[in-house]
């Protein structure tokens, strides 16, 4: 079973409630299934690594003043601010699409997916070379958001990362969700995740940027729907 789902606005919570859902009915279900939803917050949101301590990851009481909500993601990696972007998420149990023996190959295929809808939009992205970082790495680290490094299989533009990944395995199948910046509103991500605005301008780039041209949510999904369907049916042999 492969199910494609674009969602409406919802909360932090709400979000992160889903994509926990999707995960544990990939777990349980007898099936091999994928589920792939676009979506994006109804208001500027802070979700944490699952590993991460608050007071070390984010500006608490800026996000408080300013009214954004902090929740935390049930995947590792690090602090990320959730604003104009879309954010994917990828849950699977079907080894027909995702070498789902490997961390490392299941990033890579998800990957080349967001490559490809990228490519449609004239942007020309590379994989970050390395390592990944662990839950338990990014939980070290003080005031270093998601985007202030990339890790193995990342995507970047002229250095700069365009998407942010994070993954949480179970028995049989996985979650992968990650954050695709339409926009940056550089002061805002700085502030609520306690770093320097030359940290975010230098290491960050939208989609909007790196296109030259305003690109919408509804653009965006579009070009990702057709990267996925790509590499699904090169990975299923079609």
């Amino acid at each position: 079973m492969f199910t494609l789902t674009i969602d409406p606005p919802h909360s932090g919570l709400r979000n992160m409630e889903i994509d926990l859902a999707l995960l544990q009915d990939a777990e349980q279900q007898p099936e091999p299934s994928t589920f792939v939803r676009f979506y994006r917050w109804d208001v500027p949101t802070v979700s944490l690594g699952h590993y991460q301590r608050a007071e070390q990851a984010a500006d608490l009481r800026y996000c408080e003043a300013h009214g954004i909500p902090v929740v935390r993601r049930p995947t590792g990696g690090r602090a990320v601010l959730h604003a104009a972007e879309l954010t994917y998420t990828v849950v699977s149990s079907d080894p027909r699409f995702f070498p789902l023996h490997s961390l490392d190959l299941t990033y890579l295929t998800i990957a080349k997916a967001l490559q490809g809808g990228l490519t449609r939009l004239g942007i020309a992205s590379e994989l970050a070379p390395g390592s990944r970082e662990t839950g338990r790495v990014s939980a070290a680290g003080v005031k270093a958001p998601c985007f202030a490094s990339a890790s193995r299989h990342e995507l970047l533009v002229g250095g700069r990362k365009i998407a942010g990944s994070a993954q949480r395995r179970l028995k049989r199948s996985f979650l992968q969700h990650g954050s695709i910046p339409l926009d940056l509103d550089v002061p805002t991500m700085a502030g609520a995740l306690g770093v320097s605005e030359q940290l975010i301008a230098g290491t960050t780039i939208s989609v909007s940027e790196a296109a030259g041209r305003a690109v919408s949510f509804a653009e965006l999904a579009d070009a990702l729907k057709e990267g996925f369907a790509e590499v699904f049916r090169a990975q299923a042999g079609e």
